[in-house]
């Protein structure tokens, strides 16, 4: 049973291949040598055209697009001068488009990729304001790319470290806040404790103190066997 499904998919697998390559291969309009004489007819042509005289004339005629364009590659064939001689194409070609880059060589002295891209129908693709799907990229080698990517990683590290550098030294600076605001703390006034009330003074009692005179009195009126302040006659008394 492993054996009829590892079959199954191999077979589906070789089907799916065949037939994505009949898909690419079937569009006629994409033949290469065809795409590789248009691109370096349109080429010649470029380098050969008049943008400035073009822009002088039809300028107002031109939308804004169409206008920043022929600016543009005024200012591009200015900068290279001419074309000098291809050096190789390169094809990336799908069911729907394609495109053809070519590494060139300008009278300038630079290295250029000139990409040029293809409708279905073979035709050259424009946009909506009738522009050339074309355009110029620096070529570079392998080392510029490799150094490129080297000063892009420096950079980015170099930022990161930065970063974790304030964050640290934002950190550091929170016990200098909290040393201030301490510091605040200790310099606001103190409050004075209020002074404890006075204890209220229950009333003495003095009936003790009361009897114990009434006790001298009669004691001293005994003594002197005289009458008291309120007429009684007070005689001691002698038990047997």
């Amino acid at each position: 049973m492993k054996r009829k499904l590892l079959l199954f998919f191999c077979v589906l697998s070789c089907v799916l291949m065949v037939s994505g390559c009949s898909l690419v291969r079937g569009n006629e309009n994409f033949d290469k040598k065809t795409l590789e004489q248009q691109t370096d007819s349109f080429l010649n042509n470029w380098f050969s055209f008049d943008f400035d005289s073009t822009i002088a004339t039809y300028k107002d005629q031109m939308d804004e697009t169409t206008l920043a364009q022929y600016k543009l590659y005024a200012k591009q064939k200015k900068q290279y001068k001419g074309l000098k001689k291809k050096i190789k194409t390169e094809y990336t070609i799908t069911t729907d488009s394609a495109t053809v880059t070519e590494t060139i060589l300008c009278e300038s002295g630079d290295k250029l990729l000139a990409s040029l891209t293809f409708d279905k129908d073979g035709q050259i693709q424009t946009d909506d304001s009738g522009n050339y799907s074309f355009k110029f990229d620096e070529y570079k080698t392998l080392g510029q790319k490799m150094q490129k990517a080297g000063l892009n990683t420096i950079m980015s590290m170099s930022i990161v470290f930065l970063v974790l550098i304030f964050i640290s030294l934002l950190i550091s600076c929170f016990k200098f806040i909290g040393l201030i605001g301490k510091g605040k703390a200790d310099k606001s006034p103190v409050a004075v404790a209020a002074a404890p009330a006075a204890p209220i003074s229950e009333p003495e009692d003095l009936t003790d103190d009361l009897e114990l005179v009434a006790v001298i009195t009669a004691a001293i009126a005994a003594a002197s066997e005289t009458e008291s302040a309120d007429g009684l006659v007070v005689r001691s008394i002698i038990r047997r």
